[in-house]
């Protein structure tokens, strides 16, 4: 089974161009917003299927990053599945600002931070230092969006 990934980010330029870097990598599908974000994610934790990866954004209205991140660890930490492996968190944003990298980092939320534009060789180091490898035969499919 393809490793999936799931890009959370307001802007779907941004989207898009997270899933030419991914595709490689993963299945991407992405959504425009954190509480759809929030719902795929929860129904595929309870189906057993969490994303290997989600890419998201800190800034987006309705509920944000950082928010969305927090409840994915707090469902981690829950119940029966406590201990097993827990989805990689890539931040993507365009906030360079101090505090937003700290916060992401001190509170052991994401596994990664990467500056808007992302360029290819900083995501693929990232996830080369995070255990992602490209995949030998990359699924063709195209990019899911949902808004």
């Amino acid at each position: 089974m393809a490793k999936r990934c799931l890009i959370v980010d307001d802007d779907a330029m941004s989207c898009e161009m997270m899933h030419r870097m991914l595709r490689g990598y993963f299945q991407c599908t992405a959504v425009m917003s954190g509480q759809h974000a929030w719902e795929l994610i929860d129904l595929n934790y309870q189906a057993g299927t969490p994303y290997e990866l989600i890419c998201c954004d800190l800034h987006m209205p309705g509920l944000d990053g950082r928010t969305l991140i927090g409840k994915l660890r707090a469902l981690e930490a829950s119940g029966e599945n406590a201990n097993e492996k827990k989805t990689k968190v890539f931040v993507v944003s365009a906030s360079n600002s101090a505090n937003d990298i700290v916060d992401t980092f001190m509170s052991g939320a994401a596994d990664g931070y990467i500056l808007k534009p992302c360029r290819a060789p900083q995501l693929q180091r990232l996830l080369a230092e995070n255990g992602f490898d490209p995949e030998p035969n990359p699924p063709n499919a195209p990019l899911s969006v949902f808004a």
